[in-house]
């Protein structure tokens, strides 16, 4: 067993390492490549211990020379090696990088932009999906961070894709995520969500079972389903349901069954005999529709 003094050299060790120093933005180019070259040796370094020093430093630029941090964070070197460290098989490292990533997303916004197609694999491919809540957690915080703080038209298409592909705990998240994507974007890109999102709508209810299971690994999908359907109800009205038509017998009718279950509810019909059906409600004038979404949706 190690001694106490050997322990609190240890720790006194590791704290140091993590420690950094807030630097000058480079003056000129031969230090700009300096720089780039520094923290990309950090960010790829094998000692651990190096690679969370290479993590705060980005942060600390990110807080203290954000025009420098901009010019340089679509260069490859920098962002692939920082994108690494999102699934760094150290899984402290891992949870670091996702909690700072959290923190750098408010401060760049839409200056992320030219690497969203590279960030939200890394977030969400094995992340979403992990065991350690620590970083599950921190991914779905990074996630929130996203949405709150991006154009969420930039979001729409890599989220679309990861809704499709991605398997368990992810799809949901994803999938709910959408949804909420579908409420602030409608209004602004109504073309751009229904040629994106109703994809994502057939390919869930073509594929979900009458449990709400998707075949593999692909987990319960039936209350994000419902969530994301929902939500495109509420934007789109009936003609969601005209859209269904022209698709299989299995998905029409399973949205009718997710829409009565998740809508009509509320307005006290679900189980009453006398309920109108979604389809005769589709025939009313899309004034009156409209007056109940806006009031019970």
């Amino acid at each position: 067993m190690r001694s106490l003094s050997n322990f609190f050299l240890s720790n006194r060790e590791t704290t140091e390492a993590y420690e950094v120093k807030r630097k000058t933005a480079p003056r000129n180019l031969l230090e700009n490549e300096e720089y780039v070259k520094d923290i990309t040796g950090l960010l790829t370094a094998k000692d651990f211990r190096d690679r969370i020093r290479g993590i705060k430093q980005l942060l600390l630029d990110a807080e203290h020379n954000q025009g420098f941090v901009v010019a340089n964070i679509v260069k490859v070197t920098i962002f692939d090696a920082f994108n690494c460290r999102l699934n760094d098989l150290n899984g402290k490292v891992n949870r670091i990088a996702l909690e700072t990533m959290h923190q750098i997303i408010p401060l760049l916004k839409d200056n992320l932009s030219p690497v969203i197609n590279m960030l939200i694999p890394a977030v969400v491919d094995s992340n979403l999906n992990s065991r350690n809540p620590g970083i599950y957690a921190a991914a779905k915080n990074v996630i929130q961070a996203l949405c709150q703080h991006l154009d969420n038209y930039l979001l729409l298409q890599p989220f679309c894709t990861k809704a499709q592909f991605l398997n368990g705990k992810a799809k949901q998240d994803i999938t709910e995520k959408l949804a909420d994507i579908v409420r602030e974007l409608y209004p602004r890109k109504p073309k751009s969500v229904e040629q994106k999102v109703l994809v994502v709508l057939w390919h869930l209810l073509g594929n979900m079972t009458n449990s709400g299971s998707l075949p593999g690994t692909g987990g319960n999908i039936r209350t994000a389903t419902a969530k994301l359907s929902k939500a495109l109800f509420a934007q789109m009205g009936p003609r969601l349901l005209t859209c269904a038509a022209a698709q299989s017998p299995h998905i029409k009718k399973t949205l009718e069954e997710l829409l009565e279950a998740e809508t009509w509810k509320v307005l006290g019909w679900g189980s009453h005999p006398c309920s109108p059906s979604l389809e005769a409600t589709a025939q009313r004038p899309r004034s009156s529709n409209r007056w109940l979404m806006n009031k019970y949706i």
